[in-house]
């Protein structure tokens, strides 16, 4: 495919998607965030790692992040800061997944490491606040995250199976988990950011209680989000997996 003809592909898939997306988007409900009045978790963050699956990192991340901007700025609602500074949110969900899933390599350096190497700067700033240090429990589902990406990139992918659903079913899962989780992680990262630092809105101690209290409604709701995206996904690729219409190849 000419350099022309592949440019115009790309950016025909980024406002496609990005569309679609930002739809999805509005029509999904928000959940309320615990302990932060106002501040809502997208429903549409689920679709994150299938974005990264079907578009590939760069792109999926690009269209979840374009989506997501098209949701804010084109369709009239009323954000908070908070609402704003999770913009990246889901866009690092997709990528991580990609990079999660991706057998390829980036300057000789296999992409799953560079999955580890997002959630080490996440988990190294979260330790960095004050609040983040005294919480260091509600990570250990994202340090779980870390172990199950190793996992996957140093033993599955190297792993033979007689039959190719039992490689990828886990595969898929550790994806869907990796990128629900990045975006969580990023996104309790910030609301320490916002309500302790920019806004001081909360004091240390109410925050790190309100962190606390949440770590089993965390639990489900992101569950039920890598439930929901993995399904999705393992269904995308019995699907299409083998075709030319997704940008992971898994085999």
């Amino acid at each position: 495919m000419s350099l022309r003809r592949r440019l115009s592909l790309e950016t025909a898939l980024l406002a496609c998607f990005s569309a679609l997306y930002a739809v999805i988007l509005k029509l999904l409900p928000g959940i309320p965030a615990y302990g932060f009045p106002g501040a809502k978790i997208q429903i549409a963050v689920a679709l994150s790692p299938v974005y990264g699956y079907v578009l590939g990192g760069a792109l999926g991340a690009a269209s979840t992040l374009l989506g997501t901007l098209l949701a804010v700025f084109l369709i009239p609602s009323k954000y908070s800061v908070f609402s704003l500074a999770t913009i990246p949110c889901a866009a690092l969900g997709a990528l991580t997944s990609a990079l999660t899933l991706d057998r390829g390599k980036i300057l000789g350096i296999s992409k799953w490491l560079y999955s580890i190497l997002i959630y080490l700067i996440l988990l190294s700033a979260w330790v960095a606040t004050d609040v983040g240090r005294a919480t260091l429990p509600y990570v250990i589902p994202h340090i779980g995250a870390v172990v199950l990406i190793l996992l996957k990139g140093a033993f599955l992918d190297k792993i033979k199976f007689r039959r190719r659903i039992l490689a990828v079913t886990p595969k898929l899962f550790i994806a869907a988990l990796a990128g629900i989780l990045a975006d969580h992680l990023l996104g309790s990262l910030e609301g320490i950011i916002v309500f302790r630092y920019v806004l001081a809105a909360a004091s240390p101690e109410s925050l790190t209680a309100i962190y606390l209290a949440a770590i089993p409604i965390a639990l489900v709701e992101r569950g039920i989000m890598i439930a929901a995206s993995f399904v999705i996904l393992i269904n995308l690729y019995l699907a299409v997996g083998r075709s030319g219409y997704v940008r992971i190849r898994l085999e």
